[in-house]
């Protein structure tokens, strides 16, 4: 039993689903959620395409309106089950809860909006035979929109020791790309359970304390980007974001330092610093776009937090923001037909 489900007195119950005999699968899957997700049953399919089918994935229930609706998605194949815990759990909650109710040495997290290529399975337990120690392997991604439609950049990344992630000089992976070894995952006790975003950004950060993370080169997860789900761009939601995203590295650059270990407190520092560099110049850019659209509290927002972090940065991006958009609109007036 996992210390997060000790700390939280939530009643578990097994749905209507059937599953037999536990069984100890390759790779445990945990989906969270508390909503009627319109994606869930194309999530579903894509875990029951894989060509790896020695699997399980259980359902946590924290708040699902419609209960009745995905036990009849589950319904017939034994490898799913659901359970239902507290609906006040909080995201990491469920998903140590949910850890701690399957089996496999293996363990990953679908979210109900997401889909995976049919090989991922198959290529993470490859790439954790290869590296037994690893605590985790993760891979690329694609984004795609409300209708499935990839759009945008893929996320791509290399090989990496686990220092240049904490110090901030390469990517942190996205949480929905990582399979963990449930030793590691239970050595550094699960996701944080009072973290209400960015739970997947701060668990990984720990993982990487813990040894190196092996990258898959290959798009793996289709991530997909809408109105409802918590990357959302609106300026509140960033804004919530960025200082989620600040409070975490500085935790944990203040908890190495209090471990005595000067060397990763320094990397943490370092993140902490390049962060509020790169932040502090999107403010300024912001301020310039918000004023053009009159939205002035947000301009004002970026700009107390833009200056009280590294001015600097704050101004080059000021700066700069109107020269960017007047070149954009020179490059669009000299495609438009004659």
């Amino acid at each position: 039993m996992s210390s997060a489900k000790q700390e939280m007195e939530a009643d578990v119950t097994t749905s209507h689903i059937d599953d037999g005999q536990r069984r100890s699968p390759s790779i445990s899957i945990v989906l969270a959620t508390n909503r009627d997700s319109p994606y869930l049953e194309e999530s579903l399919r894509s875990v029951r395409e894989q060509t790896l089918q020695d699997w399980e994935l259980l359902i946590v229930d924290n708040g699902i309106p419609d209960v009745e609706r995905v036990a009849r998605l589950i319904s017939g194949d034994p490898r799913m089950r659901m359970i239902t815990i507290d609906s006040s759990a909080t995201a990491g909650v469920s998903r140590n809860v949910g850890v701690s109710e399957t089996s496999a040495d293996l363990v990953t997290f679908l979210d109900d909006d997401d889909i995976w290529s049919p090989d991922r399975l198959t290529r993470h337990l490859e790439a954790h035979r290869d590296h037994p120690t690893s605590p985790a392997s993760f891979s690329g991604y694609w984004h795609m929109d409300a209708d499935g439609r990839r759009f945008g950049e893929d996320w791509r990344s290399r090989y990496t020791e686990s220092s240049e992630m904490l110090r901030g000089t390469a990517d942190t992976p996205l949480g929905p790309t990582l399979v963990i070894r449930r030793p590691d995952f239970l050595a550094i006790g699960g996701f944080s359970s009072e973290i209400p975003i960015l739970v997947d950004f701060e668990l990984a950060l720990r993982l990487a304390l813990r040894g190196e993370l092996v990258y898959i080169d290959a798009l793996l997860v289709g991530y997909r980007r809408h109105s409802n789900n918590m990357t959302s761009t609106a300026p509140a939601n960033a804004e919530l974001r960025r200082r989620a995203m600040e409070d975490m590295v500085d935790r944990q650059r203040w908890a190495a330092a209090g471990r005595g270990n000067a060397e990763v407190a320094d990397l943490f520092t370092e993140r902490l610093e390049r962060f509020r560099r790169g932040e502090a110049r999107n403010a300024g850019s912001a301020v310039f776009r918000f004023l053009r659209r009159g939205e002035f509290r947000y301009a004002w927002h970026e700009t107390v937090w833009g200056v009280s972090r590294a001015p600097g940065s704050f101004l080059a991006g000021a700066a700069t923001a109107p020269i960017g958009k007047a070149r954009a609109l020179q490059r669009k007036l000299r495609q438009r037909p004659a």
